[in-house]
């Protein structure tokens, strides 16, 4: 989901950014959890790298996909055919699906709202992304939830045996026990909230921040990438992968500098690598 995207030097498909709607970032991060609009807030995050885009026009968008999937729904209230309806409108009949080309990781489209709406096809960060939001219209009680480099939903009900929801394969259910062993998660990981906790709307913002995060930083705004991950940590500070972007961030600083200040990024590199460890960062494979 994030570890994975950052990796200096690899090829960048997309020009240097162009900061824009930072104050509107900062508004969406003061809301409270009920007056969060997933959809308008992965849109505004989006803006920032993409300053033309109509906020509105993808909104819209997005309301018509919760209104093909109510339709389909047929006013039915249990969760899973909710969960059929909205899979089927989302995967079967408009299309959507895992970009499994060899740039993936590396195409701009893939990581931001906008992107998936415009080309239908993306990975762990925006599949999830866009089924959150649209859910979220629905009135679905459907939440993020982190994995090591993943992320998937759940639907939060307890007449369902199966809550998790993966979003990158159809919509299908997977197991915590499935999760917990495909992504070699330690049991340590889970009792620090690390993994596999269900998150709610804000701390969502905290991976929203991160992927801005991740463009700035590959486009060399180090410092801005900080700001915006140390903000990350304060808002969800359990999750040790923010840690490990930071720990990245301040080793590329550390490379620029001479003396006293190689030493001081690399000090702080190091101290965030311990507390993702500690909390139980699971490397990249």
């Amino acid at each position: 989901m994030l570890i994975g995207a950052m990796i200096f030097g690899l090829s960048v498909l997309f020009s240097p950014p162009v900061l824009a709607n930072s104050s509107k970032i900062a508004e969406l991060l003061e809301l409270p959890e009920d007056r969060i609009d997933i959809g308008i807030a992965a849109l505004t995050f989006a803006k920032e790298v993409f300053p033309n885009i109509d906020i509105e026009a993808y909104s819209k968008k997005l309301d018509l996909l919760a209104a093909k999937a109510r339709r389909l729904a047929k006013g039915r209230q249990d969760p899973d055919g909710r969960i059929r309806a909205l899979n089927t409108l989302l995967y079967q009949v408009e299309g959507f699906g895992y970009d499994h080309s060899t740039a993936a990781d590396e195409k701009i489209e893939n990581r931001f709202l906008n992107g998936i709406l415009d080309t239908k096809k993306g990975t762990c960060v925006t599949l999830p992304m866009l089924y959150l939001a649209v859910a979220q219209r629905l009135g679905y009680p459907v939440y993020p939830v982190a994995a090591p480099d993943h992320l998937f939903l759940r639907y939060v009900d307890d007449s369902l045996k199966e809550q998790n929801i993966e979003a990158t394969s159809g919509g299908g259910y997977a197991s915590d026990e499935t999760i917990i062993r495909d992504f070699h998660i330690s049991q340590h990981a889970i009792q620090r909230g690390a993994y596999l906790r269900t998150m709610t709307y804000r701390q969502f913002l905290a991976d929203l921040l991160a992927e801005n995060a991740i463009f700035l930083s590959r486009n060399g705004n180090l410092d801005k990438a900080i700001g915006y991950l140390e903000k990350a940590v304060q808002i969800n500070p359990q999750f040790p992968d923010y840690y490990e972007l930071l720990r990245s961030c301040y080793a590329e600083k550390s490379k620029k500098v001479d003396g006293d200040l190689t030493r001081k990024y690399r000090s702080k590199a190091d101290g965030y690598f311990r507390k993702a460890i500690e909390l139980g960062l699971v490397p990249i494979r």
